[in-house]
């Protein structure tokens, strides 16, 4: 398969895309799932939510989010339209990150409405009192692209590898809910070690090395944030910062929303 070098998507804080219909389950992903030919499908078909969904989310015995999400998942779509491969743990595990959230999202829409309510301190030393916290997930931005690409051609700005200048040119692909999995018990902990693993499994070529952490462990500190930023740039789904401001000092408490913890009871 061709590499592809592609555009960044394009960002909105948006009302449901076209053909997408809350009542009826239907809802059309940011990214899009590939089949084994290339074809990317973007439409899912979910179901309402019920007690069994519920049991799942809160059931402290998954160590994983990550993999509780894909059970979740697996449970929760119905179809997805064209695609010629049944709904299975597998097939949401290898959905992208950024799918897998937006249909999080979408579901708590339909299921308890758009506001979400939480508390935070704020984190101004001088002030550091506690403040309601209150957004719409409407107004969540979302990176959506045309297609998704079964790989991505990537230029560093020096190679990354001495003694191999075609490492320079790297091919990647992006993070499904599979990669997630395997880097989430160390992401909170240590996350320059997650995004160790997840260079690891992401890219597929990095001039003559065979990847594996070691490589990925080796490329420089200025290389791995280029990357990164590559990585945010081409990654469709939801831009999970909710942007506040304190209501007693007016400081900035704008914060990354922790999605799975705040869907799953044991996140």
């Amino acid at each position: 398969m061709a590499s592809t070098m592609v555009e960044p998507g394009t960002i909105t804080a948006e009302l449901p895309p076209d053909g997408e219909d809350w009542a009826a389950g239907r809802l059309v992903l940011p990214g899009g799932i590939l089949d084994n030919h290339g074809q990317c499908f973007k439409t899912v078909l979910v179901r309402e939510l019920t007690g069994q969904d519920e049991e799942l989310l809160a059931d402290r015995r998954y160590r994983n989010a990550a993999h509780q999400v894909t059970d979740f998942l697996s449970q929760v779509l119905l179809e997805v339209p064209g695609l010629n491969k049944p709904v299975s743990p597998d097939l949401a595990a290898e959905m992208l990150i950024g799918d897998r959230d937006y249909i999080l999202l979408r579901l708590r829409q339909i299921a308890l409405g758009d506001r979400v309510e939480q508390v935070l301190r704020c984190p101004a030393p001088a002030c550091g009192q506690k403040a309601d916290v209150e957004f719409m997930i409407s107004e969540l931005r979302i990176r959506r692209v045309a297609t998704v690409q079964p790989e991505y051609q990537f230029e560093f700005s020096a190679a990354p590898r001495k003694g191999d200048p075609a490492s320079t040119l790297a091919v990647l692909r992006l993070p499904t809910g599979r990669d997630l999995e395997a880097i989430l018990d160390c992401k909170d902990v240590n996350p320059a070690l997650a995004n160790t693993k997840l260079f690891a499994r992401i890219l597929k070529k990095l001039g003559r090395a065979r990847i594996d952490e070691e490589v990925a462990r080796e490329i420089p500190l200025k290389l791995r944030q280029e990357l990164t930023a590559f990585l945010r740039q081409i990654t469709p789904g939801p831009e999970l910062n909710v942007e506040i401001q304190c209501p007693h000092c007016g400081a900035d408490m704008s914060y990354p929303f922790d999605l799975y913890g705040f869907f799953l009871p044991n996140g």
